[in-house]
């Protein structure tokens, strides 16, 4: 929800505000990625190599319920005061991980992170929102839109650098003075009016889903190594599956908007958001684990590996937002998203030691176009399809399933992954390789799911409201 916008301000008072906000912003979303190339070294440091991409996992998995809950509870405390306190979790989220003795402990700690992470993500747009009138809003959208895509791009090869040329414990101090001096400029620089809006909290329905989705991770991270323990997060995941769909039923303002569900596209752009960002984290996540410790490259090059996946997914998003601006129709693009990025990660099920680096990058570069058709149609179709008075929350609603997808998709394949190692005679690089090609095998029934359901998702012509959207005239608050 929006709060009255201040009256319009000078360029000058605006970029003073928008500095600190786009450095935060740009270090909560590096930190989704900025991992993925150090969880080798990492592991090697603390141990625990089975544990590594809950890593990843922890700081998506908190991060996606803090996103919703944060917006909220800033309506009723204040969004400098929510602001300042993500800024605080984060950082403090951040000097605990760097300090972690145990690959637990930083699990743990990146938990923690992620809840301030999440809260960073959801509060600088509203506060863009607010600061900026309407018709102002649509010359800073490029600006928005560029920092998180620069951010997810420069988070591997970051990683890479800081591990290959000093400590991985780097790769979380840096964000203690960028988010210090983010809170002294806001601090000093940011005025909105104290609004106090009426908002009912859903912590009940926050934490079921939390206790939901960590039980059937830590269930599919078991591989049936414990019958009892197996059954027992089975039980813990039904209940709160079932007691997480009693809350929401009768939740005032709910995390998930159980009525969205009923309708057919929503539902399906939902799926596909959870099933698309699954598929990129398993990407950024294993690809530069396998050319580490398959191909021998140092974490450097295993980050820049990455980049053409990103950059594929940027293309996939620009070609399709443009497309569907100029025309309405948006069906095609998921169609063409699911077979582009099959192909991709069956040609990467099909790596061996002799596979050149060029052809893994080509590979990537093909599933992230895919991906790419995914991302801007899965939002719009979703936006269209509900009412215009509920786009901001089927907007968080799609949000917060491609979080989970990303959070699932790491634990899940992780547990893949370990599965086929443990079941290897040796930890020859010829032997290993077969760990990832089944992590990218598997992944192919995603995109299988993906593309019938693409193919049965309705196309609902594109209201005048999120062709504003996709043209970037508009921006949507996500809760």
């Amino acid at each position: 929800m929006q709060g009255s916008s201040i009256s319009p301000s000078s360029t000058t008072q605006i970029g003073k505000v928008m500095l600190p906000l786009l450095l935060v912003l740009f270090i909560s979303t590096l930190d989704q990625t900025i991992v993925a190339t150090a969880l080798g070294p990492i592991s090697l440091v603390l141990g625990n190599q089975l544990l590594a991409p809950w890593v990843a996992t922890a700081y998506l998995l908190t991060s996606a319920v803090t996103t919703l809950l944060f917006g909220k509870l800033s309506d009723i405390t204040g969004r400098k005061l929510m602001l300042q306190v993500s800024i605080v979790i984060f950082v403090v989220g951040s000097l605990l991980c760097a300090l972690a003795p145990t690959m637990l402990w930083l699990i743990v700690f990146r938990a923690l992170q992620g809840i301030g992470g999440g809260g960073l993500n959801s509060l600088v747009m509203t506060v863009v929102g607010e600061l900026i009138a309407a018709r102002e809003r649509a010359r800073y959208q490029a600006i928005l839109g560029m920092v998180p895509a620069l951010a997810v791009i420069a988070g591997p090869v970051m990683g890479g650098f800081i591990v290959a040329h000093w400590d991985w414990m780097w790769i979380f101090m840096i964000n203690i003075p960028v988010g210090v001096l983010a809170f002294m400029l806001l601090a000093a620089r940011l005025h909105l009016p104290h609004l106090r809006l009426p908002r009912k909290l859903d912590i009940s329905g926050g934490l079921l889903v939390t206790l939901f989705t960590t039980a059937i991770l830590l269930l599919a991270t078991e591989n049936g190594k414990g019958i009892w323990s197996s059954w027992i997060l089975g039980l813990i995941a039904g209940l709160c599956f079932f007691a997480y769909l009693f809350v929401e039923s009768r939740a005032v303002e709910p995390i998930t908007p159980l009525h969205l569900f009923k309708n057919r596209i929503f539902s399906i752009a939902s799926i596909l958001f959870f099933l698309s960002t699954a598929v990129l984290f398993i990407c950024m996540i294993f690809v530069p684990l396998m050319l580490q410790q398959v191909f021998g490259l140092g974490s450097l090059g295993a980050g820049g590996s990455i980049v053409p996946l990103l950059l594929g997914l940027i293309l996939g998003t620009l070609v399709s937002g443009g497309v569907i601006t100029k025309t309405g129709s948006y069906k095609i693009f998921p169609v063409l998203g699911a077979i582009f990025s099959a192909l991709g990660l069956y040609a990467m099920s099909l790596i061996k030691l002799h596979t050149s680096l060029t052809m893994i990058m080509l590979s990537l570069g093909l599933v992230g176009i895919g991906l790419g058709f995914f991302i801007q149609v899965t939002i719009l179709a979703g936006q269209n399809a509900v009412s215009h008075r509920e786009i901001g929350v089927a907007t968080g609603a799609l949000n917060f399933f491609k979080t989970l997808g990303g959070a699932v998709g790491t634990a899940v394949f992780g547990a893949i992954q370990t599965s086929a190692t443990q079941s290897l005679s040796g930890v020859k690089p010829e032997q290993m390789i077969s760990s990832f090609q089944a992590v990218y095998f598997w992944a192919l029934p995603l995109m299988v799911i993906a593309l019938i359901l693409a193919l049965l998702m309705p196309e609902k012509p594109l209201s005048e409201e999120v062709l504003e959207i996709a043209e970037g005239k508009v921006d949507v608050l996500e809760y």
